[in-house]
C-alpha cells in the first residue's frame, strides 16, 4: 500500500488508487442519475448508495495512508509548488468536500425516507440538492486530482 504506486510518480500506490477513483467518481454519480432520468429509481438508489460508502472507503484510506505517511507536509518536502498556494488549495478542497458529503449524505437519507420507506416519488428538493452535490463532488474530485499534480508531477 505504500510502495511506490503505478502512475510513475513519487507518489504511493494508496495515493494514485485513490487519486484514480476521484477522478472517475462524477462519471460514477452520472450513471446513478442516468438511472433516475430513466425513472429507474431502485437502481439509481442503489448506484448511489454504493458510490457514497465507496467513496467514503477512498476517504478512509487516503486518511489512514496520509498520517502513516508522515502528514501532507511530508509530501510538501519534495514538491515544487509554492507552500501558501498549497495550503490555501488544500483548505478550500476540504471545505467544498466537507459540504459536499455532508449534503450527500443529506441527500442519501431523504431519498431513503422519501422513496424507500413511503414508496413515494422524489420530491423536487431531492432533484435540486442532487445538482448541487454532484458539482460539489465534481469540483472536490477535480481539485483533489489537480493536488496529486501539484505533489507529484508539478
Amino acid at each position: 500500500m505504500f510502495e511506490q504506486g503505478f502512475l510513475h510518480t513519487n507518489a504511493p500506490l494508496y495515493m494514485d488508487v485513490v487519486t484514480i477513483y476521484f477522478a472517475i467518481l462524477p462519471f460514477l454519480m452520472v450513471t446513478g442519475i442516468a438511472a433516475a432520468i430513466k425513472k429507474r429509481f431502485e437502481l439509481h438508489y442503489r448506484i448511489q448508495l454504493s458510490t457514497f460508502l465507496f467513496t467514503l472507503v477512498m476517504v478512509v484510506v487516503f486518511e489512514i495512508g496520509v498520517r502513516v505517511s508522515g502528514g501532507i507536509g511530508a509530501f510538501m518536502e519534495n514538491a515544487r509548488i509554492n507552500e501558501t498556494f498549497m495550503f490555501g488549495f488544500l483548505l478550500v478542497h476540504i471545505l467544498i468536500a466537507l459540504v459536499s458529503v455532508v449534503a450527500w449524505s443529506i441527500l442519501i437519507y431523504s431519498g431513503v425516507k422519501e422513496y424507500k420507506l413511503k414508496r413515494e416519488p422524489f420530491v423536487k428538493s431531492h432533484k435540486k440538492l442532487g445538482m448541487w452535490v454532484y458539482g460539489g463532488m465534481s469540483i472536490t474530485s477535480f481539485m483533489g486530482v489537480m493536488i496529486y499534480y501539484f505533489l507529484f508531477m508539478y
